[in-house]
């Protein structure tokens, strides 16, 4: 249809076309009076529309003499035929003009968090899918409201997956995930989406409190990639190797299995909740009246058969007579992640996980590091944590090598930084830097080079500085020093006044063996907020690998310093 607007006559009774599922990013507004003009609540509902980015547009037009008892209700797509229906129900039954438009949450929120400017586009009524959405939104006398529908937010699978895996991750519930369990973690965006926001809570939850806890969290979370659209995450979950699992609420895992797409539901035996507030926002007394209304109207027998019509529960979980159509009959046992403040916090923790990595080593070639190291030397332990490190970096991880001391130079640029993915004459940067890190040889004699490198290093990632990622020098050394050239007192004055705390740029060192002294390496990470390590055991670095992603939200965690 070219015409981005549609006027359309509907029967009292009728709910109109596709009332059965949700139009995402579709205004749907019911009996709206007058014939020659839309009403003024069909005018706010085309504004909140046009605010929130929306598409199409279809108006129900009930010919009624009812519009100075009018309510503008904006609904997420997931609720919003539902809420459709009750109202097309009300208006005839109270003479009442309560106009449904479709709204996803998300964006909303976003709209309401800044003061709903739009040409008055506030509603009178916001049904968000998740009370998770009032962190941010301040609206005056709304804190929480009253929940009219409900989904758990489960697991889900393929259906030979959850025959080989679903009875044990049902028993192992948001636990399952970072500790060996054999599962290949998926998430939905939480930034734009309540069920990945209430995914990143449960599984919060699940690994505890405290530095251990964050830690935990943070493996559970490695190598996951959220998805901004459903579908391509399901779609994702034929995906060979260890079994996918991907947090949805059942609500949607229900209107996929009827669209054809081969996913199922594995229940444990706690699960977070979508909630569905009926938030009035509305402080006109006569609207407010209205509001309670429609929402007796959703409370009722009938309003319950609508909201089961969309794989909806009732507020309590009951299942009502969806059960016949194989869901339990009540829902898992709710796990309360829905608290004022932790969306925000969870929102900013998300995001420096979620940071990418600019990064240039210094690798110690020095005589230091012909010294013994467990089965090998230090150079070769240094080499082989580097190169396993790199494997499991993301590729879009920009990475540089350097390599001192060098012959009759402080050091070596060996590779530019730049993306791992990016392709030149022998392969990706990734392969280039995997060849040079296995070509490094420690040479007897040599020693020097690691402060002039350190801070040429620094200056170069600061001039190329990169906002939203972290920009970080790594310096593995088994014993070199400064050498002739630049002193430990000089290179910290120089750091300390390059220092920008705005564009932070930060080293962390890593001394490999006994006997490599640390007070040099503390005072030059000292001067750059970064971090100095001393590493006795491959245990000790796994350990230091595994604390890397929370070290961004919390670096003060008890890491092996």
């Amino acid at each position: 249809m070219d015409s981005a607007f549609t006027d359309r006559d509907v029967p009292p009774d009728s709910t109109g076309p596709d009332s059965r599922g949700p139009r995402p990013r579709e205004a749907v507004l019911s009996s709206v009076s007058g014939r020659e003009s839309a009403s003024t609540a069909a005018a706010v509902a085309l504004v909140v529309g046009l605010a929130l980015g929306g598409g199409g547009w279809l108006v129900y037009r009930n010919q009624t003499a009812c519009q100075d008892r009018s309510l503008t209700v904006t609904a997420d797509p997931a609720i919003a035929p539902a809420i459709t229906e009750v109202a097309v129900r009300y208006n005839k039954a109270r003479c009442a003009d309560v106009n449904v438009v479709t709204g996803d949450s998300a964006q909303t929120a976003g709209l309401l968090a800044n003061g709903g400017r739009a040409a008055g586009a506030r509603p009178d009524v916001w049904i968000a899918d998740s009370s998770l959405w009032f962190d941010g939104v301040r609206i005056q006398g709304v804190r929480s409201a009253t929940s009219v529908a409900s989904s758990p937010v489960v697991f889900a699978m393929t259906p030979d997956g959850a025959r080989r895996q679903g009875a044990r991750l049902a028993q192992q519930g948001w636990g399952a995930f970072g500790g060996g369990g054999g599962y290949s973690l998926r998430l939905l965006d939480p930034m734009p989406s309540a069920t990945g926001m209430t995914s990143l809570l449960a599984l919060s939850a699940a690994a505890g409190g405290g530095s251990g806890g964050l830690e935990r969290f943070s493996h559970m979370l490695q190598g996951v990639k959220p998805s901004s659209n459903t579908m391509d995450a399901i779609a994702g979950l034929a995906d060979q190797g260890s079994p996918p699992v991907l947090p949805l609420s059942e609500q949607t895992i229900q209107q996929q299995r009827q669209e054809g797409r081969q996913v199922t539901a594995v229940y444990p035996a706690t699960a977070p909740t979508l909630d569905f507030p009926y938030a009035v926002l509305t402080t006109d007394r006569e609207r407010r009246r209205i509001a309670a209304g429609l929402l007796d109207a959703l409370r009722s027998a009938d309003g319950a058969a609508r909201l089961h019509d969309a794989w909806l529960r009732t507020p309590a979980g009951d299942a009502g007579r969806l059960a016949a159509s194989g869901l339990p009959a009540a829902a898992p046992r709710v796990l309360p992640v829905v608290r004022p403040g932790v969306a925000l916090a969870m929102r900013a923790t998300w995001q420096k996980m979620q940071q990418g990595l600019r990064a240039i080593a210094l690798v110690d070639v020095s005589g230091a590091t012909l010294a013994r190291m467990g089965a090998g030397t230090r150079e070769q332990v240094m080499t082989g944590a580097l190169s396993n490190g790199l494997s499991l970096l993301e590729d879009d991880t920009e990475f540089g090598l350097w390599a001192f001391p060098a012959r009759h130079r402080p050091y070596r640029r060996l590779v530019e930084a730049g993306p791992l993915r990016e392709l030149g004459t022998t392969g990706t940067r990734r392969a280039r830097l995997l060849q040079r890190i296995g070509r490094l040889h420690a040479r007897k004699g040599r020693d020097g080079g690691m402060y002039d490198a350190i801070l040429d290093a620094y200056r170069e990632l600061s001039q190329s500085y990169r906002p939203g990622m972290l920009n970080e020098i790594l310096v593995l050394t088994g014993g070199a020093t400064g050498g002739d050239g630049l002193t430990l007192d000089r290179l910290v004055t120089e750091l300390k006044k390059d220092f920008d705390p705005e564009r932070q740029v930060n080293i962390t060192l890593m001394a490999f063996g006994d006997g490599v002294d640390m007070r040099p390496l503390r005072r030059i990470a000292g001067a750059t907020a970064g971090a100095a390590y001393s590493i006795q055991n491959d245990q000790q670095l796994m350990t230091l690998f595994r604390c890397a992603v929370a070290l961004r939200v919390n670096e003060n965690l008890p890491c092996p310093h």
